[in-house]
């Protein structure tokens, strides 16, 4: 028949998993031909992936083999239609039971035969039946707990146990819609007179009927459908058993539980002789705790949660002398250490808490059988074993006699030892003079070639220097004599481990023990192979340690400056911890962060910011000590731990230490790279300890504050001063998205003609609560916020625009000046600056620190500063005479203004040295082509000296306060002209 006909025929009709397999004469095994949709989807493959595949594709290969020897036969007998059931398994790997239904059909062209087999799943099938199974196993468990619960008190109860595991009890399984999968016949037995009308797929309803009907049940009085309704109540089910008295004194006991699946198992128990026997049972517990107090041995029961139930007199008497010590419900572990606080366990003196944490673990462990030793060599054997119902009942057996008689049996087994001469080992036995008695063959083997020269009575100096003689020891020769005298000593008998060399690269293990009528036995075991492979692993061991230490070395490490990181810094902070906890003294953090690092960075480059950063790693160590810890944690930020022995000033003498040294520039490719650094101190105990890192980080922000370069140590009261720098902070970016800066403005007057000439805008803040506040009050935290720029650029288009707007008929409109920082001036801000400036009709002027000048005296901020410019902004110097600029730098620099700060104006008088050095600043501006500014003027002496010194333009609160714009007109208006300097 072929393929096609087989599937015309038979496949079309059915709808489930079907696969056909061929198999030609010379075919070790078939292969898959034809598979329908159903398998497919059964197995979860494509048809690609099993046709011509073998057959045993959808088996599962642990089942394989058992499976091919039952179908085997099969075949081998001729059967064309036959069932089999098999672990199969899908393309996912899951694995389930099918059924299999085979028909077979020779092929008559090819001397082939086709396996048609039609797979169902019958998984719920079989895991229904190992539940029933585990039912019964409940029920020989429950048998055989009944049996060892009475078998103590009562010897009949044996037999009762063992007439029941053989009692054919019914057992039944329902389903979740209660309808029977499986049961036994003694269940249709008691269900009906015609044990077959009883069938799986019956409702319990229909079982029910049946057993009325035949009369195994009475029809109670309530009537058949109200029993049934309550018996199947939720209620009802969920009692896992329940017990039933009949008359007579019968009794049942029915077992009910539900299995993952929703089926319910049933089995009825006849437990009319167990009711019986627990009657007997409860009558002879007094007689049983009797007895137990006259056995003559230490007896007691912990229940399951190891709490005493009951003991004995040579129990509590194993513990203590005053049995009022126990009592019932304390733990095992107090009973122990009732036993310990008296004393009774010798091998525990001295290390109660271990000996106790073993002795829990062999508790854990479930240590059934355990020898224990009692004061005045009193040993007992501790016998454990675990109830039924939980309970630890444990006894002890005097076993001194035992122990002492093992102890006499290991003096006779060493003796038999020399009797060993098969032993592969050398082996020998010398008496308590160190006379050779007996030895084995391998023994000789060590020391000679000539067995005759080994004799009994030898001594130990004579094996040994026959051994040297012969050449066997490698460390001897050369030396012999020497290698002896320093060998044969009169410890060496005392020595019961030691490892030597013999010839060949042999090694051996010596062993020696002396037993108790004084001789001692020599064995040498063979470890060559074991000194070999420990080389390979000393070795291997060396390389692992090398690549650990370097591994280690660069997880603790900062790889550009060789110092800890922020793990070394965590690890080392630990140690320092616990050296102040044990040998006190105290801990102190400093906190460095490099000043005008980020300069060197952006203008000179990041290969020279490396450099400065390893030039300054090693400047840090050179201040340490060997004990101190210093760490890397930042791009530019260190932290050194100090453990202070005693009260001292170190950390700040320190700090003042490093901040000169770190204030000297470094060389970087003949260019010098000039920082400085800001650090914050923090020690215990004016710290936390735990808070000592960050402690010492607020240090550092209260430095930085204070204007860089300089050292702060940490006091509580800055924690609230970091409070309200936040609170600052916050109100600084709120402002800043309220467009609540503006400008006020300074007039600026020529000091020949008295006619403003300039106006300089300055930041205020239109603070909503405070009013109007000056720079003062939050230029050093929007600093820190980093948004100083912000706020110049804020000011700048502000007052471009309303300067223009009101200026506009003004035939020659003042100079606008504005404070610019240097991140203002940055390339990709030019074009917004060409702008904005663009947009004012007269003259635009930036002014810059001179330290900005003099910080960034490089190509590229030259280049910034030419393309102000040529855009037409004039260039300022401001606060000159603050910083460390030269005429040098002011050469190169060619501004158009410098402005003298306010500081060396201040105490000018006529003649006085202060005024000579203004003098000497407006001359060199003069020599220079610069025009200078003098600000701070407050008298109108002040205004003469400096109009006679040649001072260019004047400003001051002589003139005029900084003012809102519309104040500023008014004051344009009312002094068009000054008619009168000095």
């Amino acid at each position: 028949m072929q393929l096609s006909e087989i599937l015309q025929d038979f496949l079309a009709l059915t709808q489930d998993a079907v696969g056909i397999g061929f198999r030609g004469p010379e075919d070790e095994n078939a292969t898959l031909v034809y598979v329908n949709p159903g398998f497919l989807k059964l197995f979860g493959y494509s048809e690609d992936e099993v046709l011509g595949k073998p057959v045993n594709i959808s088996h599962d290969p642990e089942h394989w083999d058992e499976y091919v020897a039952n179908v085997a036969s099969k075949f081998a007998s001729g059967e064309k239609k036959f069932s089999e059931k098999a672990r199969c398994i899908t393309a996912n790997g899951h694995k389930f039971w099918a059924s299999l239904s085979f028909f077979l059909v020779d092929d008559a062209e090819t001397g082939g035969r086709y396996s048609c087999a039609v797979f169902h799943d019958i998984t719920e099938l079989m895991n229904s039946k190992e539940k029933a199974s585990r039912a019964l196993m409940e029920r020989n468990l429950l048998l055989d707990e009944k049996e060892r619960t009475f078998n103590e008190l009562l010897d009949t109860q044996t037999r009762l146990l063992s007439a029941m595991n053989a009692y054919p009890d019914p057992f039944v399984i329902y389903d979740k819609d209660m309808r029977m999968v499986v049961c036994n016949t003694a269940y249709q037995e008691t269900m009906s007179t015609q044990p077959e009308a009883i069938k799986p797929g019956m409702h319990i309803r229909d079982a029910l009927n049946v057993a009325f009907d035949s009369g195994r049940i009475d029809v109670p009085p309530v009537g058949r459908e109200e029993f049934m309704d309550s018996l199947l109540t939720p209620e009802r089910l969920a009692r896992s058993s329940e017990d039933i008295t009949l008359s007579g004194d019968i009794h049942h006991r029915v077992l009910r539980s539900k299995a993952e699946n929703g089926d319910w198992v049933v089995i009825r128990l006849d437990i009319t002789e167990l009711v019986r026997q627990k009657r007997n049972a409860l009558e002879a517990q007094a007689r049983l705790l009797s007895a137990i107090g006259a056995y003559p041995a230490p007896f007691c029961i912990y229940d399951e949660h190891l709490k005493l139930v009951v003991w004995n007199d040579d129990y509590a008497a194993a513990l203590t002398d005053d049995p009022n010590q126990l009592e019932v419900g304390m733990s095992l572990q107090e009973v122990m250490r009732v036993g310990l606080a008296n004393g009774q366990f010798p091998e525990a003196q001295g290390r109660e808490e271990e000996w106790m944490a073993q002795f829990v673990k062999s508790l854990e462990n479930t240590q059934l059988v355990e020898d224990m030793e009692l004061k005045g060599d009193i040993h007992q054997r501790v016998l454990r074993s675990r109830s039924t119902n939980g309970d630890l009942v444990v006894v002890r057996l005097d076993t001194t006699e035992l122990v002492r008689q093992r102890r006499a049996i290991e003096t006779m087994q060493d003796r038999l030892l020399s009797a060993i001469n098969a032993f592969p080992d050398p082996f020998a036995i010398y008496d308590k003079d160190l006379k050779l008695l007996t030895w084995n063959p391998a023994f000789v083997s060590t020391l000679t070639d000539n067995p005759d020269d080994v004799f009994a009575g030898m001594s130990v100096d004579q094996v040994v220097e026959l051994a040297v003689r012969n050449g066997h020891v490698p460390a001897a020769k050369g030396r012999e004599t020497e290698w002896m005298a320093e060998y044969i000593t009169p410890e060496m008998a005392s020595s019961s481990v030691e490892e030597i060399e013999f010839d060949g690269d042999r090694h051996y293990r010596i062993i020696r023990s002396r037993s108790a009528n004084g001789e001692v036995v020599v064995l040498r075991l063979n470890i060559t192979e074991a000194v070999r492979q420990r080389r390979a692993l000393q070795k291997y061991a060396t390389r692992l340690e090398n690549a650990n230490q370097e591994i280690t070395q660069k997880a603790l490490h900062d790889q550009l400056t060789g110092l800890g990181n922020r793990r070394f810094l965590s690890e080392k902070f630990e140690e320092l911890s616990r050296k102040r906890r044990t040998e006190g003294g105290e801990l102190a953090a400093l906190h460095i962060d490099l000043d005008r690092f980020k300069q060197i960075n952006d203008t000179i480059g990041h290969a020279a910011g490396d450099h400065v950063l390893v030039d300054v790693a090693n400047r840090i160590r050179a201040n340490l000590r060997p004990e101190d810890v210093v760490a890397r944690i930042g791009g530019d930020e260190f932290i050194i731990l100090l453990w202070l022995p005693n009260e001292n000033n170190r950390p700040e003498e320190l700090a003042q230490s490093l901040l000169a040294d770190l204030f000297q520039p470094s060389e970087f490719e003949g260019r010098k790279c000039r920082f400085g650094a800001s650090i914050g101190i923090s020690r215990t105990p004016f710290a936390d300890e735990a808070d000592l890192l960050t402690n010492s980080d607020v240090a550092l922000y209260k430095a930085k504050r204070a204007g860089r370069g300089q050292v702060a140590v940490f006091n509580q009261s800055d924690i609230e001063e970091m409070r309200d720098t936040k609170i600052l902070a916050d109100d600084i970016m709120r402002a800043l998205e309220d467009q609540e800066f503006l400008p006020h403005y300074q007039p600026q007057i020529d000091a020949t003609s008295g006619r403003v000439v300039g106006i300089e805008a300055l930041a205020r803040w239109r603070h909503p609560g405070k009013g109007i506040l000056p720079p003062d009050s939050f230029l050093s935290v929007a600093s820190d916020l980093n948004v100083v720029a912000d706020i110049d650029q804020m000011i700048f288009e502000t007052a471009i625009q309303e300067c223009e707007q009101a200026f506009k008929k003004i035939c020659v409109l003042p100079s606008l000046s504005f404070n610019v920082s240097a991140k203002r001036i940055q390339f990709e801000e030019i074009e917004k600056i060409r702008h904005m400036a663009n947009a004012y009709s007269g003259e635009v002027a930036f002014e810059l620190l001179e330290t900005i000048f003099l910080e960034e005296e490089n190509n590229a901020f030259l280049m910034q500063l030419d393309l102000l410019r040529e855009m037409g902004i004039k260039l300022e110097v401001d606060d000159f005479g603050s910083g460390r600029a030269s005429i040098v730098a002011l050469q190169k620099i060619a501004p158009d203004r410098l402005k003298i700060d306010r500081r060396l104006i201040m105490p000018i008088e006529e003649g006085n040295s202060a005024a000579r050095l203004v003098k000497s600043i407006i001359e060199i501006g003069n020599a220079l082509d610069i025009e200078v500014i003098a600000e701070g003027v407050e008298t109108s002496e002040q205004v003469r000296i400096l109009a006679d010194l040649g001072a260019d333009r004047l400003q001051g609160y002589y003139f005029s306060k900084p003012l809102a714009l519309r104040d500023l007109c008014d004051y344009l208006r009312r002094n068009d002209t000054i008619s009168s300097i000095g």
